[in-house]
């Protein structure tokens, strides 16, 4: 039966409310998205794990947000063992693994978050390396998969360049390779209409130090430049490098 001329109007309204009511949500997603880039370029790490809750508080079962917290906690994550703060990561963590195991359970196959079950399980090798015989061929795995149900997806990139980093050569690491797995994972994340995409500032700089710590210096300077025109003058940059190689 055909509805009523009021049963049609309201249908109207309620789609209309839908739409916005999704268009502030993406609006408030990307808003978070640009605090956590700025906060990201100043070096200023304080308010990351307050904002992440904040998220996981108001937002617990929606995957769009829960996925910007589980990014910041990763990149949280970084930063504490980048200044020797380890002592700080196993709460953000473990918060991390269960909002991340949750997401799982209901997409199973999704690319992004295997990704990110990768790169905690390599944190958790961080933390105990005694754990890296066991957990290393998991991180491989996660990643492997993600990349296998996603080759275009470009944090499962990023963590195949950073197992390619982080590894003994002896167990398949190698840093050339690795530089070029951060190439293609910038070249996607370039391709997303994200405005603000911290991930993307990271991965540019891995290539930096990629470049800085194979001897490949005019590489090095040049990507170092093309940062420092792009977002200012970043001065934390030099934290990502070997202090005996600023000697």
């Amino acid at each position: 039966m055909e509805k009523s001329y009021p049963s049609r109007i309201m249908t109207l309204v309620t789609v209309v409310l839908l739409m916005l009511a999704l268009g502030a949500s993406g609006a408030d997603r990307e808003a978070f998205r640009c605090q956590f880039h700025q906060a990201y370029l100043k070096g200023d790490m304080s308010q990351w794990l307050q904002w992440a809750e904040e998220i996981e508080s108001a937002h617990p079962n929606d995957r769009e947000w829960i996925l910007l917290a589980l990014q910041a906690r990763y990149g949280l994550i970084g930063y504490y063992f980048g200044t020797e703060q380890d002592d700080q990561v196993k709460p953000v963590l473990n918060e991390a693994n269960d909002h991340l195991d949750d997401l799982l359970k209901r997409y199973p196959g999704d690319a992004r978050l295997l990704s990110l079950q990768g790169a905690f399980q390599a944190f958790k090798i961080g933390l105990a390396k005694y754990k890296a015989p066991f957990l290393g061929p998991k991180v491989e795995a996660s990643v492997q998969q993600a990349l296998k149900l996603d080759p275009n997806e470009p944090m499962a990139w990023l963590e195949a360049g950073n197992s390619l980093y982080n590894r003994p050569a002896l167990f398949g690491g190698d840093k050339l390779q690795a530089i070029e797995a951060y190439k293609k994972s910038l070249a996607l994340f370039e391709q997303g209409d994200e405005t603000c995409n911290y991930l993307k500032v990271l991965v540019q700089v891995f290539i930096m130090k990629g470049y800085f710590e194979t001897g490949q210096r005019e590489l090095y300077q040049r990507t170092r430049q093309q940062l420092e025109n792009e977002y200012g003058k970043l001065p934390w940059l030099d934290d990502f490098l070997p202090a005996t190689m600023l000697d």
